[in-house]
């Protein structure tokens, strides 16, 4: 059901009082929250799921106690599956060493978005792929407690969230990672978290990989509220959704926009959007292992690319096992509608 809800679930919210803007920042303590999630069971009908939560001051007093809410679950090639997770904890050194943990080899945090958990294909897809490939630590990092609340709460939340993920980097730094080799890896909301967290790690983080982060409450904030070029030394987005879940703009140092970055090709349901916010955790575990890659071409917009324009332009790999830290700018590329994805050069 947990994958279900993940792949299908359509939401609105609505205030008693009434806003323009269904992701206000500052929910009126008054009011009344009515979410409803759209879902489809396991038979495929669609069923209404009531969220109404009435104490926002409840959900107030669960935020600011995030310390005990986010939790890092390592995943190594000894350890891969979600059931073997060794979980760890900030400051906590003896865990650390008792576990599968190789500060020598090469760290990846994963981190989820609103509704999702480790056991949602955002997470899963991706540290199968690292570990598939090759010896890394996998930090996947769970902070489900928060971001199964209304997205307006969830989304005041990813701050502190990050700054607690940016507490971890620091801590590992102190037991003898390189964090200019780690890389944090984010998609929708999670792609915020894991931008913010890199900028508040008091150690440089090597590289941020935000997958269609989320465009809904984030749309006007500025960098350290969002994921933004200068969070590590070098941050790489990927639009799959852009201008729905995702964010439409370029805010890295290179940003990739499959098939024009919205409408991906094979998701043809009601929930065509989510589908294709979703979709970006596919592109990027397929090309950790890719033989071709995602082949993007700079250009100024896709009806450039499409129509030759920019054929002689830059070219860059999206993704990868070792992305690029070279390409700056705008890249697009076509994409398969079912796997493999890639369609290389």
């Amino acid at each position: 059901m947990k994958d279900s809800i993940a792949l299908h679930v359509f939401f609105f919210v609505v205030a008693v009082r009434g806003s323009s803007n269904i992701f206000e920042e500052d929910v009126p303590k008054n009011d009344i929250l009515k979410p409803t999630l759209v879902v489809k069971n396991n038979n495929g009908n669609l069923i209404k799921v009531d969220q109404s939560i009435r104490n926002t001051e409840d959900i107030e007093a669960r935020r600011k106690d995030l310390v005990n809410q986010v939790m890092f679950y390592l995943h190594t090639v000894k350890n891969p599956r979600l059931s073997e997770a060794q979980q760890l904890w900030v400051g906590d050194v003896k865990t650390l060493r008792q576990s599968y943990f190789d500060p020598s080899i090469p760290t990846r945090f994963v981190t989820h978005g609103w509704m999702n958990s480790p056991y949602s294909k955002s997470c899963v897809l991706v540290r199968e792929a690292y570990l598939k490939h090759g010896k890394y630590n996998v930090i996947v990092v769970d902070w489900s407690k928060i971001s199964i609340n209304l997205y307006s709460i969830a989304g005041r939340g990813v701050k502190k969230v990050a700054k607690y993920v940016g507490q971890m980097i620091d801590f590992l730094a102190t037991q003898g990672v390189d964090t200019t080799t780690t890389y944090v890896i984010g998609h929708s909301m999670g792609g915020h978290v894991a931008g913010i967290a890199s900028r508040l790690a008091e150690s440089t983080v090597g590289y941020v990989i935000a997958l269609d982060p989320a465009m809904p409450q984030f749309s006007s904030a500025g960098p350290g509220e969002r994921v933004a070029q200068g969070d590590a030394k070098f941050v790489q987005v990927i639009h799959t959704d852009a201008g729905g879940f995702g964010y439409t703009k370029p805010i890295g140092d290179v940003d990739f926009y499959p098939n024009g970055g919205n409408r991906q090709p094979g998701c043809k349901s009601i929930f065509q959007s989510l589908c294709s916010h979703l979709r970006v955790s596919e592109y990027f575990a397929e090309s950790i292992s890719s033989d071709i890659g995602f082949v993007g071409t700079k250009c100024e917009n896709y009806s450039e690319y499409k129509n030759g324009s920019c054929q002689y332009n830059d070219r860059a790999v999206m993704g990868g096992a070792v992305p690029t830290t070279r390409a700056t700018g705008s890249y697009y590329l076509d994409t398969n509608s079912v796997p493999p994805y890639a369609k290389g050069s």
